[in-house]
Formats: structure tokens, C-alpha cells, sequence
């Protein structure tokens, strides 16, 4: 069982790790490695945007093993992404971490729709989404990115 809350800026340094990380950048639609200046300006800017949520998630040992932001885009609209510590992949965190966020999340915005755009390579994040209850809505390109679109409603 996975706790979670929502993010803090004493979380500055761990998120720029995990944004740096080889595989999350890889993965990311902007592959470029994260200047630690633009990175402190990015996070204290979404810790005070209203329309961005950031959850961080810690197992039972209370080791923190990933983080999903869910951005509003306009009044129905959210875009989430998720990623996992590289020493906590492939143990199923991922699905446990999507559903918790976005049963959160419908609590109290129950008419939105959650986006999830995936790039046709990360077949992980595609069948951890799935088995989170995302519904595949079809291939498109997305920041120039032959990408899955998934969708999830309350």
C-alpha cells in the first residue's frame, strides 16, 4: 500500500533527480537534461499554480518511490504524467500511483477528463496506464511524437 501527499519545496532537490534521470528524460517529451536554475524557477512555479496537483509517493518502508503531476488545461481538461525512482521500477507502483491520483483527483473535480499522452516506445507506462483504467483513444502525434492518447473519467 502506497501513502501519498501532495508535493513540497523540500522536494526541490529529490524532483530534480528524478527529472534528470536517464530513463525518465528519455521518455520525456523534452529530452534535454534539466538546468538546476530552470528546474528551482519550474517547481516553486507549479507548487503555486493552482491548476497543478504533485503528488509524491512512499511505500510502506516510507521510501519515496515516484511522483504524478496532474496539470488543468482548461475547464474540463487535465494532462497527467507519472514517474517512478529508478531503484522502485517494475515492482507495480505505477498503477497503484495513477489510480490513487486520479480517484483524488475526481473527488473534487468529478466532470474533468484526464488526459495521458505516451510515446510509442514507453510500452511500460502504456500497460501500467491501461491497468489504471485509462481507455486508449488512438495513436497521434504529440510535441512531434508518435504518441498513445489515453483517457480517464470519473
Amino acid at each position: 500500500m502506497l501513502n501519498f501527499r501532495q508535493a513540497i519545496l523540500e522536494d526541490l532537490e529529490l524532483f530534480f533527480e528524478w527529472a534528470n534521470d536517464s530513463f525518465v528524460r528519455d521518455n520525456s517529451y523534452s529530452s534535454k537534461i534539466i538546468e538546476y536554475k530552470d528546474h528551482v524557477k519550474w517547481f516553486q512555479a507549479k507548487l503555486n499554480d493552482e491548476s497543478c496537483l504533485i503528488f509524491v509517493f512512499e511505500n510502506d518502508n516510507n521510501l519515496k518511490v515516484g511522483q504524478i503531476r496532474i496539470q488543468k488545461e482548461s475547464d474540463q481538461q487535465a494532462v497527467i504524467g507519472i514517474s517512478i525512482d529508478a531503484k522502485h521500477r517494475g515492482k507495480g507502483y505505477a498503477k497503484e500511483m495513477l489510480e490513487i491520483a486520479t480517484d483524488w483527483f475526481f473527488n473534487t473535480n468529478p466532470d474533468f477528463i484526464i488526459n495521458a499522452f505516451i510515446k510509442e516506445k514507453n510500452l511500460n507506462s502504456k500497460y501500467a496506464f491501461e491497468k489504471a483504467g485509462f481507455i486508449f483513444q488512438k495513436m497521434l502525434e504529440y510535441e512531434n511524437f508518435n504518441s498513445f492518447h489515453y483517457i480517464k473519467k470519473k
